[in-house]
């Protein structure tokens, strides 16, 4: 037992360790596994040294895991669902979700979501983009401003993408994008058909906002994402997921 609470701890730190060499901390959120890891750690010492944990603390401790452990199976079943949607052709309008913006230059998430609206828009030539997100303290242009620059550089006509450029988290990004498309379809949202651009891991909980804010019909349009990151990505996205439906979001 000891010895697998060790095996754990270190691959916690592993992957810690290999997120950062990839992505530089540029969220705190890896942090996570660094602590992660160090609970295996002290779970395992604790066992083989043979201290004594009270019988009711250690209850404690065991209805609290699998509480979470609950939570979190039947939360990641809800988001890799939806990461599996059957695209829907010809929409109204996407909103392309914005990430990280490093400088100038699209983080590799954004990055993602900037080459999946590229595809969607050349096959669907009737449908607009709204691009939606802000401009961060480390950020050099906003992020709809980097998403409009790189789609126009593919080839993507300026007049069917409409910028977004105060939101700085999702519910804001659906949000702020409302009276955009009202005042440009000049239609009632319950007339449109509206997709979410974003990576897979950020499906669920997109378009499960912008279904609930817009009222209309909502689909996801899943960009890839990075395939070692995913798992921090999906830890991630169920704190994310459980923080908006606390706030009413979801």
């Amino acid at each position: 037992m000891p010895g697998i609470c060790f095996l754990l701890g270190f691959i916690s730190v592993l992957y810690f360790l290999g997120i950062w060499r990839m992505t530089g901390l540029s969220s705190k959120f890896p942090l996570v596994w660094l602590l992660l890891g160090g609970g295996f750690f002290l779970a395992g010492s604790c066992i083989y040294f043979g201290i004594e944990i009270p019988v009711w603390f250690s209850g404690l401790i065991g209805i609290f895991l699998g509480g979470f452990l609950l939570l979190l199976v039947f939360s990641e079943c809800l988001i890799i669902s939806a990461m599996r949607q059957k695209e829907v052709k010809n929409l109204d309008y996407i909103v392309v979700l914005g990430a990280q913006v490093q400088g100038s230059v699209p983080s590799k998430s954004l990055q993602y979501r900037i080459d999946r609206a590229e595809k969607y828009l050349k096959e669907n030539e009737k449908t607009k983009a709204v691009l939606s997100g802000g401009k961060g303290e480390d950020e050099g242009i906003s992020e709809a401003q980097c998403m409009a620059e790189e789609l126009g550089r593919k080839g993507i006509a300026f007049h069917r993408l409409l910028l977004e450029t105060k939101s700085r988290n999702t519910e804001q990004n659906i949000a702020f994008t409302i009276p955009i498309i009202q005042q440009d379809s000049k239609k009632d949202l319950k007339e449109l058909k509206i997709g979410i651009v974003t990576n897979g891991f950020h499906i669920y909980r997109g378009s499960g906002i912008a279904q609930k804010k817009m009222q209309c019909r909502v689909y996801g349009i899943a960009a890839k994402n990075s395939r070692f990151l995913q798992v921090n990505y999906l830890l991630r996205e169920f704190f994310g997921v459980m923080k908006d439906r606390l706030l009413g979001n979801l």
